[in-house]
């Protein structure tokens, strides 16, 4: 996991700015979490849902 925000659209401003493959996921504790893409099937199947995906 790289970070976790309370806002959608701060989220997004830092997944931009990273050069790898992430993902925006809505976790558990209801915040904005950006992970490592290729780790995020495994946050899925804890319970967190995806919202954006891009490489």
């Amino acid at each position: 996991m790289y970070a976790k925000f309370s806002f959608y659209s701060v989220a997004q401003m830092y997944a931009i700015g990273l050069k790898e493959p992430v993902a925006i996921l809505l976790g558990r504790d209801n915040l904005y979490w950006v992970v490592d893409q290729v780790h995020a099937s495994d946050y899925l199947n804890e319970g967190c849902s995806l919202l954006n995906s891009a490489a």
